[in-house]
């Protein structure tokens, strides 16, 4: 009778463990956003967010622009150029690149996203 009551104990314990890693995985699923779903839109059409857009664009800009011109920048110096400066605006195509190799100057176009060199013109 010890060993019955064990048993089912035992099992109903398993099922409840299985049951909770099945549930905790289902509501933890990677890429999915219950509150981004739900409140998404609501929260583009609120006063703040339209009042804040032009900010948070700067923001976003903030963020890749050096990353991009960094890039940029290590791509043209292991061609053998020291670089003087780089250019980058959101949404363009193009990186535009000054820099120098033995005592002349350069102006260097590369493709955005690629970084392939497009052009190089002396300056």
């Amino acid at each position: 009778m010890k060993n019955n009551f064990l048993l089912k104990t035992s099992v109903t314990t398993g099922m409840i463990a299985a049951l909770l890693t099945i549930t905790t995985g289902c509501v933890t699923a990677p890429g999915y956003n219950a509150y981004g779903d739900l409140y998404e839109d609501i929260y583009k059409d609120s006063k703040i967010y339209k009042k804040h857009k032009k900010t948070i664009k700067s923001i976003d800009k903030e963020l890749y622009q050096p990353a991009i011109e960094q890039r940029a920048a290590n791509k043209v110096s292991n061609m053998g150029y020291r670089v003087k400066d780089v250019k980058y605006k959101k949404g363009d195509s193009k990186i535009k690149v000054k820099a120098k190799r033995g005592g002349e100057d350069y102006k260097i176009e590369l493709a955005y996203p690629s970084y392939h060199v497009i052009k190089i013109k002396e300056d």
